[in-house]
């Protein structure tokens, strides 16, 4: 068996659940690897640890690809497994609509404030809706990725990169009614994605171990999507620590998350070309990334 190390890009969630099943049904060993997951102690961005050859895969989002890759680190994206709606995560009992109806001085969370790139994308969403604002115009807050608590503690208005299938799902457990501004209804290109990806030299010298993995990976998520009860119940089994806080929570989250994974494998380009550009606009990214530097899609 050769091992393979998959890179996760949070903490181990329900997001990996195909992965786990892959494993346990023997589809891995199938063709020949032995899969290690590396958990991040945080939000780490793994792709200098992947093009260094630290991992043979990871997991990252299309967000996170483009500007390593504007920066020179030659990684490429292999799969796209999983969709969901993500974009900007407000309370409903405020009298919003859209983001036009934000009022000066809204306080967003996100991860990487005070910088700006957090707040740019949040002002471009609230001007596509017919809102006249700027990143100067809104008020940043760090409380990282504890979105639906900033919002129930009445630290922040809304937040933002936050997703349906875990901080809407999570606030609603709590009795805290949310809902999602998602980012392709207001002007920006549809990035909450997660994708595998790996590095250049992965690609061009080990295809065979690519397919490989991928395929395996597939039957996982196939898998998932066949069975997802029992799909669930090996992620936890495996992983009972990721559960034991609050299981019933955990228990929606997953059950949210599994209708999500998509098994062709495809990357949207398209979105990719759109990133590409809206990175530069917004600051992440010194030039235009092409999409075939960024997409191998050999493999789908």
């Amino acid at each position: 068996m050769e091992t393979v190390t998959l890179g996760l890009e949070w903490f181990l969630n329900p997001d990996h659940i195909p992965f786990y099943v892959a494993d346990e049904r023997g589809y891995y060993a199938d063709e020949g690897l032995e899969l290690e997951v590396w958990e991040p102690p945080e939000h780490y961005e793994t792709l200098e640890m992947l093009a260094a050859g630290e991992l043979d895969f990871a997991i990252t989002e299309p967000i996170h690809l483009i500007p390593e890759r504007a920066a020179g680190v030659p990684v490429q994206g292999i799969a796209e497994f999983l969709d969901t709606p993500g974009g900007i995560q407000y309370p409903t009992n405020r009298g919003w609509e859209t983001p036009a109806d934000l009022p000066d001085g809204v306080r967003l969370n996100y991860p990487g404030a005070p910088e700006p790139e957090g707040r740019r994308m949040v002002a471009a969403m609230i001007r596509h809706a017919g809102g006249d604002c700027s990143a100067d115009d809104i008020e940043p807050v760090d409380r990282g990725f504890y979105h639906t608590d900033a919002l129930i503690e009445d630290d922040a208005d809304i937040a933002f990169l936050a997703f349906h299938n875990f901080e809407v799902v999570e606030s609603r457990h709590r009795d805290f009614d949310t809902a999602l501004w998602e980012l392709d209804d207001y002007g920006l290109p549809d990035f909450s994605r997660l994708i595998l990806t790996a590095s250049d030299e992965t690609l061009d010298t080990e295809p065979d171990r690519v397919e490989g993995f991928l395929r395996a990976t597939r039957r996982g998520v196939e898998t998932t999507r066949d069975e997802p009860e029992t799909a669930i119940e090996t992620f936890f089994e495996r992983n009972p620590e990721v559960r034991e806080d609050d299981p019933e929570l955990l228990d929606a989250i997953a059950a949210d998350t599994v209708e999500r994974f998509t098994a062709d494998f495809s990357q949207a380009t398209e979105m990719y070309a759109d990133l590409a550009e809206f990175a530069v606009d917004i600051g992440l990214a010194d030039e235009r990334v092409p999409v075939s530097a960024v997409a191998d899609e050999r493999f789908a």
